[in-house]
């Protein structure tokens, strides 16, 4: 990647990781990729710092023109994967990749709270709803698959089919999820609420991938280890208390909302185990 440099927001967990990924991988080398507030004055002036509050920055040391986000990055991927190429030069995948960086850029901070609330540049994104809605749906999706998933490896335990396994884990996992949402959706100023409800969002979605283990070993051995999603459940569970408690404190709400998101969720799944099983 001849005269080229990775500008990345070192600000934002989410864009270290994925430049700490891509270096163990060997896609890029650690001189390719420099920090913005690192980055020398000379070429500070190729960076618009309005566009890198919500994209990436590649730009050309020898003068060329700077390319941003999904640009950037698949120019990038195409440079050092040359299978991957000819997807980027067709249009519905490009697009479509385009959307999902887009959706993962502006609510970096949300996936990742940030290092420290403020910092030399101002790296924060815009505030785009159509982003953090798109990317609430996409949480809520995979939310739902996994919780499915979860209920088909659990549904003996449950003493049913697979499929009403998974519809009874969905009713007792998620209703206090949808009464919480609505209360703060009443509650909350409609830009507090998308920003509260994107941390919900990435909360529940960390919570359910601890779930993955338990949910792969039924998967492939068809035995219901019964240990596996206990333990998993448990600390599903404590992360993410855990994790809500740290994203409240950091947007600036009261901790109430915590104990009412706690315990909305454990007494739905009571009254709903309650109501299938006794």
């Amino acid at each position: 990647m001849e005269n080229k440099l990775i500008i990345y927001d070192g600000n934002c967990n989410v864009c270290v990781g994925l430049r700490d990924m891509m270096l163990l991988l060997g896609l890029v080398e650690q001189k390719e990729c420099v920090a913005y507030t690192a980055l020398d004055a000379r070429l500070k002036q190729q960076v618009s710092a309005e566009r890198f509050r919500n994209e990436m920055a590649l730009i050309d040391t020898g003068g060329g023109e700077t390319r941003y986000g999904a640009e950037g990055v698949s120019f990038v991927l195409a440079d050092k994967i040359r299978l991957l190429r000819p997807l980027f030069r067709f249009k519905p995948f490009y697009v479509l990749f385009q959307f999902l960086y887009k959706t993962l850029a502006f609510n970096r901070y949300i996936i990742a709270i940030p290092r420290q609330q403020a910092i030399a540049c101002d790296c924060y994104p815009e505030a785009a709803e159509k982003f953090r809605i798109s990317f609430i749906a996409l949480a809520v999706l995979l939310a739902v698959l996994l919780t499915a998933l979860f209920g088909v490896s659990v549904h003996e335990a449950l003493g049913v089919a697979p499929l009403a396994g998974a519809g009874q884990l969905l009713l007792i996992a998620g209703t206090g999820w949808v009464i919480h949402i609505f209360i703060a959706t009443l509650t909350l100023p409609r830009s507090r609420t998308l920003d509260y409800v994107g941390h919900l969002g990435t909360i529940m979605v960390a919570g359910l991938l601890v779930l993955l283990p338990a949910i792969l070993f039924y998967l492939v051995s068809g035995v219901l280890f019964y240990p596996l999603p206990a333990l998993s459940v448990a600390c599903s569970s404590g992360l993410m208390l855990y994790l809500h408690y740290k994203r409240v404190k950091y947007l600036g709400m009261p901790q109430r909302w915590t104990l009412q998101w706690f315990l909305l969720l454990q007494a739905t799944a009571v009254l709903w185990l309650g109501y299938f099983h006794l």
